[in-house]
């Protein structure tokens, strides 16, 4: 009798948040109507399960939501976006002396471009006004970004819980390990950046990668979180439940690099 494998921290949280996602609005999900009020009590038993694994971040990550502070960033390519939307002239038939008749000129082939879907970035806007020495200062609130496939947050509280002062032991796991990477010049290969089991997620899809909690990291433990990334997390998984929480806006890349340098907003 094989024993059964029980799934590491990251693939529960997986499980869990893609179980929400399926969840479609229930009524006028619109703000300002509470979105818990109406799901079933399956749904209020997930989301419970979500404050017991994160009891210090779950509620507070559900207050920025409320509170209408997260806004998500669109960034347009804009040199994409013209060549797709320039105008094809075509040229009008040609009289051929030879056979007297008319000939359609050649059209050359146009290129299909694949969809490219528009980059997003959060920026999720701190509860919390900074103390300034001049009471007419201009900003006095913190924006922290939120980057959710490299899964990075740029407040405190992220890098607090991605380098604690006293490291926990590793957690016993039963998933597959890593592949071992040799040293020696002579014996290196091409080895997968994915993890085993991410690696058969992605084949089950067709190639095309699964979504993970905690991002591109390769720990098979919990990665580090604070509320500005949970939130965003379940903005972008729990779309049926949060997706009328946040504000979205359409920038270009200039406009996007002056966010970064905190001139968004």
């Amino acid at each position: 009798m094989s024993a059964t494998t029980l799934p590491t921290a990251r693939q529960f949280v997986t499980q869990l948040l893609n179980s929400l996602s399926s969840i479609e609005p229930v009524g006028d999900a619109a703000p300002p109507t509470n979105p818990l009020q109406n799901v079933p009590e399956e749904v209020k038993k997930q989301l419970l399960s979500l404050q017991v694994l994160f009891p210090n971040e779950f509620v507070p990550a559900l207050d920025l939501l409320d509170r209408r502070l997260v806004t998500r960033l669109h960034i347009r390519d804009n040199e994409y976006e013209h060549k797709n939307n320039t105008p094809h002239h075509p040229q009008p038939p040609q009289l051929n002396p030879e056979y007297n008749t008319m000939t359609k000129p050649h059209t050359p082939h146009q290129p299909t471009h694949p969809h490219r879907p528009h980059r997003t970035i959060y920026y999720v806007r701190s509860a919390q006004t900074r103390s300034t020495r001049f009471s007419t200062s201009i900003d006095t609130t913190s924006s922290y970004e939120v980057r959710l496939h490299a899964w990075t947050c740029s407040c405190p509280a992220f890098t607090f819980s991605a380098f604690p002062a006293v490291s926990a032991p590793p957690l016993p796991s039963t998933s597959p390990p890593l592949p071992h990477i040799p040293t020696s010049p002579s014996k290196v290969k091409a080895y997968p950046i994915l993890s085993l089991s991410r690696h058969a997620e992605t084949s089950a899809q067709g190639g095309k990668e699964a979504w993970v909690f905690g991002g591109v990291a390769l720990d098979h433990g919990m990665p580090p979180v604070c509320k500005h990334l949970l939130a965003c997390v379940l903005v972008e998984r729990c779309k049926g439940l949060f997706a009328g929480f946040v504000e979205e806006k359409g920038v270009c890349v200039e406009e996007a690099a002056g966010w970064a340098a905190g001139w968004g907003d």
